[in-house]
């Protein structure tokens, strides 16, 4: 994703002076690319994230499209004062670029896990949220924010995430991109969690319950449409590589309970129950609840209520 985003980036660099990236002393090997082809349109403001969010609201306010680049944690919690004063409540269209979501820099310990910035960043005015699923998704995603030209928050995977989607899928802003359908119930998703919710479908199906899987890169801008749709099929299990607490899931929820709808839902999400916990990505996924097990049991509880 981290490899889609900034190519797809430096393309529309190419032809769009207005567009600047900044980063925080991060992204050596990434983005050399784009300074040596674009060194006027590229910053490297140093380690100091609250001035850098100052300096990218003050360039997006001249009418430039700022990002900004930075791993994890840094580039939201750090500097959230300038978020909220500098871009959103000045509505200045500069996007946050957070690289390495979840647990994806699992080894470094909790300083490196992004697990509240969703719900973070939900509760900052103006602010658009996405989190694409793979690739695919982060370079039709990029192409959208370059175009909305709002305050943004961009929440990719390290690297090396899997393509979700067989084909590039054809986004448009607010919509799910549904993977597969089935009559019994609807997995939801949304960032580098696809191929847990993928194989829990091929868990379910197996035992009898064929249920659709989609993607929701667009946090916040729920596709109504889609939900709708998947109430009236059956239970929905919410997955994401966040804390239960304010993210994706419970967006979902604010959503349904905000359009009336009459729902049947679970969320996984991690329990943050151990926060001493160092281990690669996919072991801090399965001991914090964040696995093709917890889809599949709390898929076959709701169907048993």
């Amino acid at each position: 994703m981290r490899d889609a985003f900034v190519k797809t980036l430096l393309e529309a660099a190419k032809t769009n002076s207005e567009i600047v990236l900044i980063t925080g002393d991060l992204g050596f090997g990434v983005l050399d690319e784009f300074q040596r082809e674009l060194p006027n349109q590229f910053i490297n403001s140093g380690i100091n994230e609250q001035t850098m969010m100052s300096l990218a609201a003050g360039y997006a306010s001249t009418g430039k499209i700022v990002f900004v680049y930075s791993i994890a944690n840094f580039p939201t919690l750090r500097c959230l004062e300038q978020i909220r004063n500098d871009v959103c409540l000045m509505d200045n269209p500069v996007t946050i670029v957070s690289v390495g979501s979840g647990y994806s820099y699992g080894s470094h310990g909790y300083s490196h896990h992004a697990l509240e910035d969703i719900a973070v960043m939900r509760a900052m005015p103006n602010m658009e949220i996405f989190s694409p699923a793979d690739p695919f998704e982060a370079e039709e995603i990029t192409k959208i924010i370059i175009q909305l030209r709002r305050p943004s928050f961009l929440r990719l995977g390290k690297s090396n995430e899997p393509a979700i989607h067989l084909t590039k899928p054809a986004l448009i802003f607010g919509n799910a991109a549904e993977l597969s359908e089935g009559k019994c119930g609807t997995l939801i998703f949304t960032g580098s969690v696809g191929s847990i919710a993928k194989n829990a479908a091929q868990i379910l199906e197996n035992q009898g319950f064929p249920v659709s899987v989609a993607s929701m890169p667009f946090i916040s801008n729920i596709d109504l449409a889609y939900l709708e749709q998947a109430v009236s099929k059956g239970p929905i299990i919410t997955i994401e590589e966040h804390s239960y607490r304010g993210g994706f899931g419970s967006a979902i929820l604010e959503f349904i309970n905000k359009n009336n709808l009459k729902a049947r839902i679970a969320l996984v999400a991690a329990d943050q129950k151990d926060l001493s916990q160092i281990g690669d990505q996919d072991f801090l996924r399965s001991q914090n609840g964040i696995s093709e097990a917890a889809v599949v049991n709390k898929f076959l509880s709701l169907i048993a209520n």
